[in-house]
């Protein structure tokens, strides 16, 4: 007689799971990963042409082509709109974003759809006609309008070994453009202008090389002073109990909970009441940049450095003090040594945070060109001057510093720590 039947059991398949946290954490990472290639492709690296005005006439498509007159042997740049096929010229069809030389006194543009608004684009290149030097200044003007450009660099080719090069703009009217050479030359006869990609606009520009300076210099002091708050008082949080320890523990998590114009605009308020002598020389100062940031950073690497001892057992430090160490030898011998990963955590995550400091830094010292202007603020001023362009650039070297910054401390043996 056979005993009676045994459960089967059988156990599940982790891989619906596994599937599902690898779809959330695939999501996240393809998140950043295509904010960062859009910024990056959006950018147009190569050179752009100096444009005149624009030839294609607003109205609306009523018998289909509509003519644009053209010189022949000029060059052009078409930009379709939303309801162009493309532009008809010398029996081809131009289609999307193209700069190309004219071969026929007449192109066309080609409607998609009939009766509605024309939203095509189509530019002459200037070309230069006169170039007088003065006083080491070169002052050119070209046979079309190309507006102000003010604050930009122009790069100059075919025009000899000491005309070549990427200058800045010193003066500008609409059909005209000065800049400076180092050294009298010999008038070239002619010479080609273009437009440098953003990016070389932006590290040539004397604004944006202060800025990344003062970045640079006030990160790294802050991030200095959040290393010697934070040590101290992650060591205190991490080892010992006392009353109104919650209390302290919160107020070090305010900076990282409260909006960061409410820290700016806080720090603004606390420096009308002391003396003013002191307002004078931190207000609307590069001190104040630093400060700013030091509210904001120092509170993350409180965390980590908490994080780091905590960690660390106790043990290790009773028994340094049962061999004869004092609590001060048994910190430096035993314990530092354990948490130097952690403190090169704390010291990269503050450096990275401070460089990232917007909001504090526009309330409290303020957006002033090469005075309190920070790579932050550069791309906020970028924007508010309607250069696209120029705000990603000086947002593709933020990335670029930040990324050179944990590659660094990776390398040299960071451990992740998370706090």
């Amino acid at each position: 007689m056979s005993g009676p039947a045994q459960p089967k059991y059988r156990v599940a398949s982790d891989k619906p799971f596994l599937i599902g946290l690898g779809v959330l954490a695939g999501s996240y990472l393809l998140i950043i990963g295509a904010m960062v290639l859009a910024d990056l492709v959006f950018l147009d690296y190569g050179d752009q042409p100096i444009l005149g005005n624009e030839l294609v006439q607003q109205g609306r498509y009523t018998e289909g082509e509509v003519p644009v007159r053209v010189e022949r042997g000029r060059k052009y740049q078409y930009r379709p709109g939303k309801n162009e096929v493309g532009l008809k010229h010398g029996g081809q069809l131009l289609t999307g974003k193209i700069f190309f030389k004219a071969i026929a006194d007449e192109v066309r543009l080609q409607p998609r759809i009939p009766n509605v608004p024309i939203t095509a684009s189509l530019r002459p290149e200037a070309k230069v006609i006169a170039i007088a030097l003065t006083n080491h200044i070169a002052t050119l003007t070209t046979d079309q309008s190309h507006g102000l450009l003010w604050g930009e660099f122009i790069r100059v080719n075919d025009a000899g070994k000491s005309w070549d090069g990427v200058h800045e703009i010193t003066d500008t009217t609409t059909n005209q453009l000065s800049i400076a050479l180092s050294e009298t030359t010999i008038v070239p006869k002619t010479l080609q202008l273009s437009k440098p990609n953003p990016l070389v606009q932006a590290l040539r520009s004397r604004d944006i090389q202060f800025s990344i300076m003062l970045s640079l210099i006030s990160c790294t002091i802050t991030t200095l002073l959040s290393i010697w708050v934070a040590v101290p008082i992650g060591y205190l949080m991490s080892r010992f109990e006392f009353r109104g320890k919650p209390l302290i523990d919160t107020l070090l998590d305010i900076p990282i909970v409260l909006p960061p114009l409410v820290v700016g605009l806080s720090l603004l308020i606390l420096f009308r009441y002391v003396p003013d002598w002191l307002s004078d020389a931190v207000v609307y100062k590069w001190p104040a940049v630093v400060l700013a940031q030091f509210m904001v950073a120092c509170a993350f690497a409180v965390r980590t450095m908490r994080v780091t001892f905590d960690q660390i057992p106790q043990r290790y430090e009773q028994v340094a003090l049962t061999l004869g160490c004092n609590r001060q030898q048994a910190f430096w011998r035993v314990i530092m040594p354990q948490a130097k990963g952690g403190l090169l955590a704390a010291a990269t995550l503050a450096w990275a945070r401070a460089l990232g400091e917007f909001g504090p830094i526009l309330v409290f010292a303020g957006a002033t060109r090469q005075k309190t202007e920070v790579l932050p603020t550069s791309a906020f001023l970028e924007l508010q001057a309607g250069r696209t362009e120029g705000m990603l650039a000086v947002s593709l070297i933020m990335i670029g510093a930040a990324v050179i910054v944990f590659i660094l401390a990776r390398t040299l043996g960071m451990k992740r720590i998370f706090a």
